[in-house]
């Protein structure tokens, strides 16, 4: 378990998931229109962004003031007063393709996963802003070891898919802020993330992510040959790991561009 903060006041504590909002939005870049067919070896890039919705654990009445809209703007009527975004970028390349089946692994370059904090709750779905902005709290390097991915078509238009990943703290500017998740940069722990990919894109549709924020996850404005996805995710914290560094399991579906149905569990708002 781990306690989530604010930087200097407890939100929750003996918390175990954070939940990312079902909003969340990701794009394979360069390999649509949708229902292209892929081939292997080909590369591709997939950008990743969402808002926290929710955590399993024990909140304080602190956490009330989570902004969980992803509207733009800060619902201060309601008391809402920050949020917590999480940003990915990955480089992926096909190792094996069917007909309705294809599978993944990590490809080189800037294999990413970064969480933000940030009192100016601004996270805009349709803009695809305030993603990447306010207090960086989290970053960690996405490595080959033990990631692979998985995709089949289950239907025209229609498919289900999930990513295990391993991220670890490997380059200098990696880190985890234990001001902000205590219990967890100091000892071996492993992020189990899973999530489903929605395809149309349906209320996480948008052309824009990652948009004037970090120069680390640069500006991106999805095109005709680019796929948008829904992509609902949720992430846990366990202490039990089998080598140093961080394990992240990132069940994006991401790779399949094609749809994918939703894991079962309530809506989030």
């Amino acid at each position: 378990a781990f306690t989530l903060s604010d930087g200097t006041n407890v939100l929750a504590s003996d918390a175990t998931t954070l939940d990312w909002n079902a909003s969340g939005s990701g794009v394979a870049k360069g390999v649509g229109p949708f229902g292209t067919p892929l081939t292997v070896g080909q590369n591709f890039q997939f950008l990743y962004q969402s808002n926290l919705a929710s955590i399993d654990g024990s909140p304080t009445a602190l956490f009330n003031g989570l902004d969980s809209t992803a509207n733009g703007t800060k619902d201060t009527a309601a008391g809402k007063n920050y949020e917590f975004t999480i940003v990915a970028m990955l480089n992926e390349t096909v190792t094996s393709t069917t007909a309705n089946h294809a599978t993944f692994g990590l490809a080189p370059g800037d294999n990413k996963v970064a969480i933000y904090y940030d009192t100016a709750a601004n996270a805009s779905t349709t803009g695809g802003t305030g993603f990447d902005d306010g207090t960086l709290i989290a970053l960690l390097t996405i490595v080959p070891e033990n990631t692979q991915s998985e995709f089949t078509v289950t239907a025209p238009g229609a498919g289900q898919g999930s990513t295990k990943i391993t991220a670890r703290i490997v380059d200098g500017g990696d880190f985890i802020d234990p001001a902000y998740l205590q219990g967890v940069s100091e000892m071996l722990f492993g992020v189990n993330f899973e999530s489903n990919l929605n395809y149309p894109a349906g209320n996480s549709s948008t052309s824009n992510f990652q948009i004037g924020g970090s120069s680390m996850f640069p500006d991106y404005v999805a095109g005709n040959n680019d796929i948008v996805f829904k992509v609902d995710g949720s992430n846990t914290f366990t202490n039990a790991v089998p080598e140093p560094g961080t394990m992240m399991l990132l069940g994006m579906g991401m790779m399949g561009l094609v749809g994918a149905t939703r894991r079962r569990r309530a809506p989030k708002a």
